[in-house]
């Protein structure tokens, strides 16, 4: 007979009363009957090793717990009568075992390579299994990782370690950031980088800022590393439109899902970690390249002696051995009605340049508190304070410029000593920048269950970022002759205001049509909102030493304000049908508009279906050979769309203020706009199968994605008798994304006193512009790179000499140099109307490679032995793309002046090269290979036995001693193939480096504490 808490076989609820339940959240009464409790130990299968943060829980109730760092657990308020417990870990297969209140339980749980009963965020009304979804979702056991291996930041916890998620690191300075990139390039204009979600709130994901430390306008901190990766649990990635269709307009990028550590009922138990370490640039006098000249600018060639320079610098080597500290504290627990988990850390680190330190202070405080078994109130505040000082890179000044661009013609000059500009202490005197942090992010989540079948909840959420990027350069007299008229002061400060505000609705009813067949309804509707406000001011020459404010300057004073802000709301409407818990059907719709779309353009709809079949569950399969080998097998298959809204005000028709005649005030045009502007949109599909063989050691989890991007905005020149000067935005192109991925995990071996688990990724993208507008077969994206129809975006192109000869001089024979005509043939290089100046019109721009890695792959290995003792290595690739080498471009070509040998020994060399080498015209031998493998981490951690700790109360110790960046396997020319801007004029989306600090070497002991 039909009851209250199931709807009659055949119907779906009436749709009044399911209205209702959507539009209001109850409080039910208060009060559940305690009946007793259930207490245990979950350990490993084959080792008995304990298993820390395990959840554990009642099935079908609302009571659950964590395993301390012992394995134990204890379950409180368990109904009388037999109940089934339930343990979950990353890792592990789930593992249920039948109990009664008061009795104590073992549960033994078997290592998974890859478990479809695993619980992922997949952006509907609740936790899905992964079983029940037909698109892949990589996931990092962040808190396992963050225990032994040396992260420090959240970048270096997401590297290498999802495939199709490409990390790209900017520099080797502490506190700076990345651009990340997931199944390739999507967008030609717009940004590229994935929305980030913390606990369900959608936060800052600026990937460019801070004071402009770098040549041309690039500004190296991301807001990514803002997050402590100690709070973080867990790290689920969707990769793209079909993953990411219900967060709906902005996510055609991929979505990067963290989940931050909560408290369970049981016991109070403390965590402390104290972290020690070293950062430096390892063996930096073999990183830099030779340099010759002539001293004095006479006399004979010779080589640059580094050691001059060290005592040119008062005795004090350029670079420095920056000290690393870290401490946490952190308190979890609760009851039945109440959990917590509170921490707070300091991170305190030194980069390799004197000028470069970032210190941080986080703290994070999760509660969850729950009235009734129906009703629950979770929140989630966290606040982060901090301030990264950063060098002059790329071409600004600094010490890196002026070391790898050091020349004996120097050596007689007392104001350099041999190094290029400055001397490395004179720019520590100098040159200071810096960003000073205040970030809060707080999220209030309402979940109410009024019956079995129906579940709501409302999240609420707010990040307010705020930022000062400040310059100060102090007047300092002694250095004017020497530094320049920077010396006599100048004071430079931006502070930016980002708030982020987000309310987040869903509901989801389930209804067995019978005992096969299971439908899922669910809903909601999102409202984002996010505003940025600036304030720039600066000034220069201080009339005395001592001042720092821009009041104080005397002359260039400058001010300028903005304010910019986008709104989105959007609804969805999912359906999920399950027949016999092993075939799940999905189809979902999701409605977007978006303050930045055009007037003229209606909202946008997304759709999205998918299908998973775990198709060893069928009773008639059978693979030959296999037998009881076999654990499970999936096939799976997915398509969405989504999408990324327009800049801000670029569908609006926009003026300046001018001044008009007698000095009246006025307004000028200033940017055209597009009331027919629209989102681009990303469409995807993706097909899948996932095994787990040989008693779940091994796993493998496959992926064959192609995802298209159409309405790409572009910029297209406009004429000036319109009245606007400059470019109109439009949707007009597209391109093509398509490629692999392959995760394959194993424990090839397991015993009570040796355990190896080893994990594989590999990811291939292939990225192709498709069309662009009117008749273009390419548009340009920067220095050195276009968009060209049939060749990936952000391609490189330049002219490609083909051959050469020298002179007996050593000068290239101009008539001589030949270069790709783009046929198969050969033009001369030069310009034939005078060999001196230019090139010739007739030598085209030819394709010479990707900046975007299209391989990328990463190895590790964690070895287990006599339960003690663990060994972890991790080993990364991107292969197959080029980058700009704006080292040897500094050194070797006229743009600064001759360093190189090529220049003082030309016969030495290949003729096609000497001839680059002298004409700055002529630059593909910049555009080199940077495939690379690093040896990342290497980490050895002892598990103290309790027995030698038991004194101090301390359940739990660990100590680790951690390595990263250990070697490096290359053939780049230049320093690191790693390095690149970060925003500006050339580090949108184009690897270039250009004297920048290599990725440092860390060492880092650390003391983990659980009592």
């Amino acid at each position: 007979m039909p009851t209250d808490a199931s709807p009659p076989r055949g119907r779906f609820p009436r749709l009044p009363a399911l209205l209702l339940l959507l539009l209001t959240i109850g409080a039910p009464a208060l009060g559940a009957q305690e009946a007793g409790t259930v207490t245990g130990t979950v350990v490993a299968v084959g080792s008995a090793e304990p298993i820390p943060n395990v959840q554990v829980f009642v099935v079908g109730g609302s009571t659950r717990t964590l395993t301390d760092a012992q394995g134990r657990f204890r379950l409180a308020t368990v109904p009388a009568g037999a109940v089934t417990v339930e343990a979950r870990r990353i890792g592990y297969q789930p593992t249920r075992v039948t109990t009664r209140a008061g009795e104590t339980v073992r549960i033994l749980m078997p290592v998974s390579a890859a478990s479809l009963e695993a619980l992922v965020v997949t952006g509907t009304a609740g936790s899905t299994q992964r079983r029940e979804i037909g698109n892949t979702i990589s996931k990092v056991d962040a808190a396992s990782v963050v225990e032994t291996q040396p992260i420090v930041s959240m970048q270096s916890l997401i590297n290498g370690r999802a495939p199709g998620v490409v990390v790209m690191p900017t520099s080797g300075t502490v506190g700076s950031g990345q651009q990340i990139r997931i199944r390739g390039t999507s967008s030609l204009s717009l940004g590229n980088n994935p929305l980030i979600y913390v606990d369900g709130v959608r936060v800052n994901n600026e990937v460019a800022t801070g004071p402009i430390s770098q040549a041309f306008g690039s500004r190296p901190i991301s807001r990514l590393n803002d997050i402590n990766p100690q709070d973080i649990e867990s790290i689920e990635i969707l990769k793209g439109p079909s993953a990411a269709t219900l967060y709906g307009t902005e996510a055609s990028n991929g979505v990067i899902n963290i989940i931050t550590k909560r408290g369970a009922a049981g016991a109070t138990r403390w965590t402390a970690t104290i972290r020690q370490g070293v950062n430096y640039l390892a063996d930096w006098r073999s990183v830099f390249p030779q340099n010759y000249g002539r001293i004095g600018g006479t006399g004979d060639t010779v080589a640059l002696d580094l050691d001059s320079l060290v005592a040119g610098n008062r005795g004090v080597e350029p670079f420095r051995d920056g000290r690393h500290q870290e401490l946490e504290l952190g308190v979890a627990g609760g009851t039945d009605r109440l959990n917590y988990y509170v921490n707070g850390g300091l991170l305190d680190s030194d980069g390799a340049d004197p000028n470069n330190t970032s210190r941080r202070y986080t703290g994070r405080a999760n509660l969850t508190i729950q009235p009734s078994p129906k009703f629950q109130i979770g929140t989630s505040v966290n606040y982060t304070k901090g301030r990264v000082d950063v060098p002059c890179e790329g071409g600004c000044g600094g010490h890196v410029w002026t070391t790898l661009l050091a020349t004996p013609a120097n050596y007689n000059n007392p104001r350099r000593h041999g190094y290029h500009s400055a001397l490395p202490y004179q720019y520590d005197q100098i040159e200071k920048r810096w960003q000073d942090l205040d970030r809060f992010t707080g999220s209030v989540r309402f979940e109410h269950t009024p019956i079995t079948w129906f579940q709501h909840r409302v999240n609420l959420g707010f990040d307010r970022t705020l930022e000062g990027n400040n310059t100060w350069f102090p007047r300092i007299d002694s250095l004017v002759t020497p530094y320049g008229s920077a010396a006599l002061g100048y004071r430079g400060t931006t502070d930016r205001s980002t708030i982020y505000r987000s309310v987040d609705y869903s509901a989801s009813a389930t209804w067995n049509q019978s005992a096969a067949l299971r439908f899922t309804t669910s809903g909601g509707a999102q409202y984002y909102h996010n505003a940025t406000d600036y304030l720039f001011a600066e000034g220069s020459v201080f009339p005395s030493p001592g001042l720092k404010t821009i009041a104080a300057t005397t002359t260039a004073k400058t001010n300028d304000q903005d304010f910019t802000e986008d709104k989105t709301l959007g609804v969805y409407l999912q359906e999920m049908v399950g027949w016999r818990e092993r075939l799940f059907a999905t189809a979902a719709v999701r409605v977007d508009d978006n303050s930045a779309f055009g007037a003229g353009f209606n909202r946008v709809v997304y759709p999205k279906f998918s299908l998973s079949w775990v198709l060893s569950e069928e009773p008639w399969f059978r693979v030959p050979g296999l037998g009881e080998r076999l654990n499970s097998m999936r096939l799976r298959a997915a398509y969405g769309e989504a999408g990324k809204a327009p800049a801000t005000y670029d569908a609006l028709r926009t003026f300046e203020p001018a001044s008009g005649p007698g000095d009246s005030p006025a307004v000028m045009p200033r940017s055209i706009g597009n009331p027919n502007l629209g989102p681009e949109r990303g469409k995807e599909y993706e097909l899948g199968l996932d095994v787990e063989a040989l008693d779940n050691r091994l796993g493998l989890e496959a992926t064959y994605y192609n995802k298209k991007t159409t309405d790409a905005i572009l910029n297209r020149q406009i004429a000036p008798s319109v009245g606007f000067s400059g470019t109109q935005p439009f949707n007009a192109g597209s391109l093509r994304n398509n490629g692999f991925e392959l995760t394959l995990r194993g424990t090839p071996l397991r015993s009570d006193r040796f355990g190896l688990d080893v994990t594989v990724n590999y990811a291939y993208n292939d990225n192709e512009v498709l069309s662009l507008y009117d008749q273009e077969t390419f548009v340009s994206s920067g220095s050195f790179t276009r968009h060209a129809i049939g060749h990936p975006a952000f391609g490189f192109w330049e002219r490609r000499v083909t051959s050469a000869a020298l002179l007996p001089s050593g000068r290239a024979d101009s008539s001589r140099v030949m270069c790709d005509d783009g046929r198969g043939g050969e033009v001369n290089c030069y310009n034939p109307n005078n060999r001196f100046v230019g090139v010739n019109p007739a030598a085209p721009l030819v394709y010479l490679g990707r900046s975007i890695p299209p391989h990328e792959g990463s190895l590790s290995a964690n070895v287990t032995l006599f339960r003690n003792w663990r060994v972890t290595s991790f080993l990364d690739t991107k292969r197959g793309h080029k980058k700009v080498d704006g080292n040897t471009r500094v050194r070797c070509t006229p743009v600064i002046g001759a360093r190189c040998r090529e220049w003082w020994y030309p016969h030495e060399f290949e003729p096609t090269r000497i001839a680059q080498v002298q004409n700055s015209n002529l630059v593909d031998f910049l555009i080199t290979d940077a495939s690379f493998t690093k040896l990342r981490e290497v980490s050895v951690a002892y598990d103290v036995p309790q027995r030698f700790v038991a004194f101090a109360n301390i359940d739990r110790a660990t100590l680790s001693v951690a390595g990263r960046n250990l070697k490096t396997w290359t053939k780049f020319q230049g320093f690191e193939p790693e390095a690149m801007w970060l925003g500006g004029d050339r580090g949108g989306n184009v690897a270039w480096e250009q004297t920048m600090m290599p990725q440092l070497r860390s060492w880092i002991v650390s003391l983990n504490l659980g009592f």
